[in-house]
C-alpha cells in the first residue's frame, strides 16, 4: 500500500494539520496561507521519500508527528514573531486580537468552573447516594446531571471558533441551574451550605446576584461573538478614518 493512500498517513496529516491552524490563527491571512502551503508540500514530499525508500506507512506517520513535536516550539517562535509583525504594522487590529484573547481565556474559565461546581455537587450526591443519606435517582439530582452535561456541552462548543455563540448562549442555562440547584441539594448534604444560609443574611442576595451575573456574562460574550457585531481590519480602519473626517 502507498503511504499516500494509508489511513495512517492521513491521520497523522489531520492531526498535524488541525495544529498548524491552531498556531496560525490571528496571523496574516496570506501569510498563513502559505504556512499551510508549504506543509502540505512537506507532507507530499515526505510520503514519496516514503513510498522510495520503502518505509511502512505506520513508520511514515510516526516520523511526521515526530516532526511536527520537535518543531512545536519553532512554530510558536514563528507565530510570535508575526504577531509582533501585526502589532507594528496595525496597532488597531493587534489590540483588538488581544481583547478577543482575553474575553476567551475568561469566558473558558467561567465555563470551567461552573462545570467544576456541577461536578463537585455529582460527586456529592453520588457518596451521598452510596452513604444512604438521600435515596438514589431523585428529582434534584436527575436535575443537577442535566444542567451538568449540559455545561460540559457549552464548553466543548466554547473550544471552537465557529460554535463558541451556541456555547456561550448554553452556558446560561446550567449557571441558572447548578448554582440554584446545586446550593439546593448541597443544603441538606453540607453542614456549611446549612450554616451558612441561617448565618448569612445576604447569602440569597449573594447566590441570586452570582446567578444573574453569570448569565449577563456569557450573553455578553455571546454578543461580542455574534458574526454580525464582527469585523475585518480593513473596516475598522475605515470606520476610525471615517470618524476622524465627521470630527473635523
Amino acid at each position: 500500500m502507498s503511504v499516500l493512500t494509508s489511513t495512517s498517513y492521513h491521520h497523522a496529516v489531520s492531526r498535524v494539520s488541525r495544529w498548524c491552524s491552531w498556531y496560525t490563527r490571528d496571523v496574516d491571512v496570506e501569510v498563513a496561507a502559505t504556512r499551510r502551503d508549504e506543509l502540505a508540500s512537506d507532507f507530499y514530499e515526505h510520503a514519496i521519500w516514503a513510498d522510495e525508500s520503502g518505509t511502512t506507512p505506520r513508520a511514515a506517520a510516526r516520523e511526521i508527528l515526530g516532526r511536527a513535536v520537535r518543531g512545536a516550539p519553532a512554530d510558536l517562535t514563528w507565530r510570535h514573531a508575526q504577531r509582533r509583525k501585526v502589532a507594528l504594522a496595525d496597532p488597531t487590529r493587534f489590540r483588538r486580537l488581544r481583547i478577543e484573547e482575553a474575553v476567551s481565556s475568561l469566558v473558558l474559565v467561567a465555563a470551567s468552573a461552573v462545570l467544576g461546581w456541577g461536578l463537585f455537587v455529582l460527586t456529592r450526591i453520588v457518596l451521598s447516594t452510596i452513604g444512604e443519606q438521600i435515596r438514589p435517582g431523585s428529582a434534584t439530582a436527575v436535575t443537577i446531571a442535566s444542567f451538568t452535561a449540559l455545561a460540559a456541552c457549552g464548553l466543548v462548543l466554547l473550544l471552537r471558533r465557529r460554535t463558541r455563540v451556541g456555547g456561550a448562549l448554553i452556558m446560561v442555562l446550567p449557571s441558572f441551574g447548578l448554582v440554584h440547584f446545586g446550593l439546593y441539594q448541597l443544603y441538606s448534604l453540607s453542614t456549611t451550605v446549612g450554616a451558612l444560609t441561617f448565618t448569612m443574611p445576604g447569602w440569597e442576595l449573594a447566590s441570586n446576584s452570582l446567578i444573574v451575573g453569570l448569565g449577563m456574562f456569557f450573553t455578553a460574550a455571546a454578543i461580542w461573538w455574534w458574526p454580525e457585531h464582527r469585523t475585518t481590519p480593513a473596516d475598522t480602519s475605515t470606520r476610525l478614518k471615517t470618524i476622524g473626517e465627521m470630527t473635523r
